[in-house]
């Protein structure tokens, strides 16, 4: 077909391809939808079909599915018609690169639509191929003149809107401006290094609107008139799925979040959202850019986060009272267009805008955009092997899956529930358990002390009424032990259910917490890249020292180094299939591919599986986590490093007395140096954070050492040399190195 429309229009066929994204519109035709994967699939499979009928016209073979296939007539372009891929994500963008002309970036700014052109050429570039690489432009447009009105009045009938805000949504969703303005605006794509428009108008627009907007944009781009259709839909926005549904089933003024004496209704959450989206846009801010925010715990941040989502930009939530470095190094990675952020948090200058949270309350308001669900909505941060951020990316339709499964299944969230996360909302488990996946379900947040301890944390819980309270490990242990020593009354009688996750609770503190505080405590293992919890224990059956089983609707394997499944009792890398797993790493394509296979994320944990019920074993690295927070042993080292006493120093996690992880430092002094422990911990903490701060510092002659000359972690963990198995199966020590 695209050979043939090649020789009829003369030369002049682009043929666009994608993976497909519209369920609808594959259950019309009969198409099997299948998995993003395996629609991928299928796209390599037309791309491997459309070289070789270009390249043999007489008779191609592609194994499987061509032999001795023609192509007549052959195409006018030479060696074949342009082949442009839709992509948004790294894998498509770098597939594009490698065995396309070019890419189509619908419905994102010129910032997002050249970091995907940067991604693509770099592939391009890798693969050593020449010829020119194009990159168009999706996206609506409306030009505005005195007959506006009348084109899209129709549409707006049919829709069911306004004019008015007919116009404000194709705006949140494209250009809408003025015909001497419009041209302006596509030269900012240009720049990006668009090279071709498509251009969207409304539905039912007359003829005269697609000749006023050619006559707006006598500029060198090609342009391309469509009607709008399906793909898009502000249902898909997060903000649908969090606050809007509820108000459309009738619960607007139930209650969706509490901070101290305040609280909001979803009615009051959906206008303050609606507020912040209309100053960021203000402010300059267009889809598919990054905000950041980082601010404390409050309704502040939710308006924030939510405004963010509504506009369709990139929400990047990160630690206020984070280390000015460890700020900066997020700042410089994601290059945000704002950064919404208190008096308190110290931010780098750079080109983005820092807004004063308190603005964003004042903004005109807006409705949300339509989107893709496949759409980035926001990066979870998070430390590499060497310390250096990296943030997990998704989408607006990854909330789903947590919300739909784990919140659904396991915590059986619903309208009625308060629910308490000590861990931040910047973190993983936080953003879950204190945001997402209480909203998603109708139940009400409860919005924590800007620095929760035991006491202060009972005092909300008995005020707020609290029934789900979350916490890492390290705050259940300081409960058992403060409730030891103060008789705690009532505090937690409105309690249902208690949830640990972030890192290992040891089985005696789990066992306290039941049976002294008759809470129901779960324990689960999640990760940022999923954005979900994906193995729990349940309400009522305990398994002390154990996850638990499977979520339903995710997928689990274990398997060894080589990717081969273990057997039950066998320590095996954790591999994970889920509607909410990560495309990848923002800018971080070699962790990306470490990551992600295929449909699957393959992770660093190690664990075993006894008869269904899954033991975590450790991780593949030296990488530990201290209060859901991960710990890098070389950041650590390297801020000891600074300090004269310090010739030498390795830094291991070693289990505390309770049995929490906890950085442990071992130091060779300097020549006649005394060596202060704390004052090495004082210094440790003004660098890094007080939870990255060494509990012990041993003080010792020497490091030992691996034949390589590289620090022996293991020795220092006390685990001693690996011993050779009876068979192929790797060693659970083995495992985590």
């Amino acid at each position: 077909m695209a050979s043939i429309l090649d020789v009829i229009s003369d030369g002049r066929i682009v043929l666009g391809l994608g993976t497909g994204s519209d369920r609808a519109e594959h259950a019309a035709y009969g198409v099997a939808f299948g998995s993003r994967a395996q629609r991928t699939t299928r796209l390599i499979e037309a791309l491997d079909v459309l070289h070789a009928l270009w390249a043999e016209t007489d008779g191609a073979r592609v194994e499987g599915m061509l032999a001795g296939a023609p192509c007549r007539p052959k195409p006018v372009q030479r060696p074949h018609p342009p082949v442009w891929l839709a992509a948004n994500g790294p894998r498509l963008l770098h597939l594009a690169g490698e065995r396309a002309d070019g890419i189509v970036a619908a419905f994102v700014g010129p910032a997002e639509f050249g970091r995907r052109l940067a991604l693509a050429t770099e592939s391009h570039q890798g693969a050593e191929r020449s010829g020119q690489f194009d990159a168009a432009i999706y996206t609506y447009v409306l030009p505005l003149t005195p007959e506006t009105d009348g084109w899209i009045a129709a549409e707006a009938r049919a829709i069911g809107t306004t004019l008015a805000g007919l116009r404000r949504w194709v705006a949140t969703t494209g250009i809408v401006a003025p015909p001497d303005e419009l041209a302006g605006r596509f030269e900012e794509y240009r720049l990006a290094g668009a090279s071709d428009a498509i251009l969207v108008l409304p539905n039912r627009v007359p003829d005269e609107a697609i000749v006023a907007l050619a006559e707006a944009v006598l500029a060198p781009v090609s342009v391309i008139a469509t009607s709008a259709g399906a793909g898009v839909s502000t249902k898909e926005n997060l903000v649908h799925r969090l606050v809007d549904v509820h108000r459309i089933a009738g619960r607007g003024s139930d209650v969706a979040a509490i901070a101290g004496e305040r609280q909001w209704s979803f009615d009051g959450l959906w206008d303050a959202t609606e507020r912040a989206h209309g100053a960021l846009a203000g402010a300059g801010v267009r889809r598919g850019e990054r905000v950041v925010i980082a601010l404390r715990d409050g309704f502040d941040w939710l308006a924030t986060f939510l405004g963010v989502a509504s506009l369709g930009a990139v929400a990047v939530p990160i630690d206020p009272l984070a280390p000015e470095h460890r700020t900066d190094e997020i700042l410089v990675d994601c290059e945000p267009t704002a950064v919404v952020a208190g008096a308190e948090t110290a931010i780098l200058s750079g080109p983005w805008r820092v807004l004063d949270p308190a603005w964003l309350h004042d903004g005109a308001p807006r409705s949300p955009v339509a989107v893709h669900e496949g759409d980035l909505g926001y990066l979870v941060y998070s430390s590499g092997s060497t310390g250096r951020p990296k943030g997990a990316m998704h989408t607006h339709g990854d909330l789903r899956a947590g919300i739909e499964t784990y919140a659904t299944e396991v915590l059986e969230l619903g309208p009625g529930d308060r629910c308490l996360s000590v861990a931040r909302l910047f973190t993983s488990l936080g953003f879950g358990n204190g945001f997402f996946r209480p909203l998603g379900l109708g139940a009400a947040v409860v919005l924590g002390a800007p620095l929760p301890n035991v006491r202060s944390v009972l005092q909300m819980v008995a005020r707020d009424g609290v029934t789900v309270l979350t916490a890492v490990p390290t705050f259940w242990a300081q409960l058992a032990d403060f409730a030891s020593r103060h008789p705690v009354g009532d505090a937690l009688a409105s309690v249902r259910l208690g949830v640990s996750s972030g890192d290992s609770l040891p089985a005696p503190i789990g066992t306290r917490i039941r049976d002294e505080l008759g809470i129901d405590l779960i324990e689960g293992l999640g990760c940022s890249e999923c954005s979900n919890i994906l193995i729990s224990t349940r309400p009522g059956c305990p398994s002390p020292g154990r996850l638990g089983e499977v979520v339903t609707g995710i997928d689990i394997r274990l398997a060894d180094p080589d990717g081969v499944p273990v057997a039950d009792g066998e320590p095996g890398r954790l591999w994970i299939r889920s509607a909410s797993n990560t495309s990848g790493y923002w800018r971080r394509p070699d962790l990306t591919r470490e990551l992600v296979h295929g449909e699957w994320l393959r992770m660093g944990d190690v664990l075993i599986r006894e008869d269904r019920v899954f033991r975590h074993v450790g991780r593949v690295d030296d990488l530990f986590k201290v209060d859901g927070l991960w710990i890098s042993p070389i950041e650590i080292e390297s801020a000891l490093h600074e300090h004269n006493a310090v010739s030498e120093v390795a830094v291991v996690g070693l289990p505390d007395e309770r049995g929490l992880l906890r950085p442990v430092a071992f130091v060779v002094p300097a020549d006649g140096a005394n060596v202060p422990p704390d004052e090495l911990r004082r210094h440790v903490a003004a660098r890094l954070g007080r939870h990255r701060a060494p509990t012990r510092i041993e003080i010792v002659a020497d490091l030992p050492r691996l034949p390589s000359g590289k620090t022996d972690r293991r020795a220092l963990r006390g685990e001693g040399p690996s011993e050779p198995t009876s068979n192929d199966q790797p060693s659970a020590s083995e495992m985590i190195d």
